[in-house]
C-alpha cells in the first residue's frame, strides 16, 4: 500500500467518504492539476474521480490524494472527450523537439532533489512545488515522447534515469514530510519566526 502523505493522515476508500470530503477531494484534485487540464468542466473532473474512486487520504479538514491517484487521474482525464483534437495536426518534427524539451527538464527537476534533500526547508512552496511537480512528470507528455522521440529511448543525463524515475514518488513524499506538508497543501513560504534579512542595498 502507498505510505500515507502524512502520519497523521486516514486513508478512506472513496465509496466510504462523506459528501463534504468528496467535495473537498475534488477541489484537492483539480488544484494540484490545474496546469494539465485548464479546459476541461467541473463535470468532466467529477465523471474522472467517480470512475476511478481513488481512495482519500483525510487529516482534520485536509483531504488529499496520493500521487498514484494523481497520476492515474492525469491519464484518465487526458482521455476525456472534451479535449480539442489538433486540426491540423502539429508536425512531428515539433511534436517531438517540445516532448523532448519536457523530458529534458524532468532530468534538470531529477538532479535537483538530493540539493533540496540537503535541506528542504531552505526552498520556498513555489521553487519546490515548481521542481517536484517536473520530477514527478507527466504520464501523458511521457507517453507521447516515446511515440515521438525516433532515437534511442534511454535520455542523456547525470542521472540513472530509469532507477531514478522509480523511486521519484517516494523521494518527493519523503521532502514533503521533511518540509511538515501533507500531500499537496500549502506551507506558507516564511513559517512564523524572525522576518528573514534584508539582503544589503535593499
Amino acid at each position: 500500500m502507498t505510505p500515507a502523505p502524512n502520519p497523521t493522515s486516514v486513508c478512506i476508500p472513496y465509496a466510504q467518504a462523506t459528501p463534504r470530503q468528496l467535495s473537498l477531494a475534488l477541489a484537492y484534485a483539480m488544484g494540484a492539476l490545474p496546469e494539465h487540464f485548464p479546459t476541461l468542466s467541473f463535470a468532466a473532473w467529477g465523471n474522472a474521480l467517480l470512475q476511478l474512486k481513488p481512495a482519500v487520504w483525510v487529516a482534520g479538514d485536509a483531504v488529499s490524494f496520493d500521487d498514484e491517484a494523481l497520476q492515474h487521474l492525469t491519464q484518465r482525464l487526458a482521455a476525456s472527450e472534451e479535449l480539442l483534437k489538433l486540426d491540423p495536426p502539429v508536425s512531428p518534427d515539433r511534436a517531438a523537439y517540445v516532448f523532448q524539451r519536457f523530458a529534458n527538464y524532468q532530468d534538470e527537476a531529477l538532479e535537483a532533489l538530493p540539493d533540496i534533500a540537503a535541506n528542504p526547508l531552505a526552498y520556498s512552496h513555489r521553487v519546490f512545488t515548481l521542481v517536484t511537480n517536473l520530477a514527478l512528470g507527466n504520464a501523458v507528455a511521457e507517453e507521447l515522447f516515446h511515440a515521438t522521440h525516433q532515437g534511442p529511448q534511454e535520455r542523456p543525463g547525470r542521472v540513472d534515469s530509469a532507477l531514478t524515475r522509480a523511486t521519484v514518488h517516494e523521494q518527493v513524499r519523503a521532502l514533503r514530510r521533511a518540509r511538515g506538508e501533507v500531500g499537496h497543501q500549502f506551507v506558507p513560504e516564511h513559517p512564523a519566526g524572525p522576518a528573514p534579512e534584508a539582503a544589503p542595498g535593499q
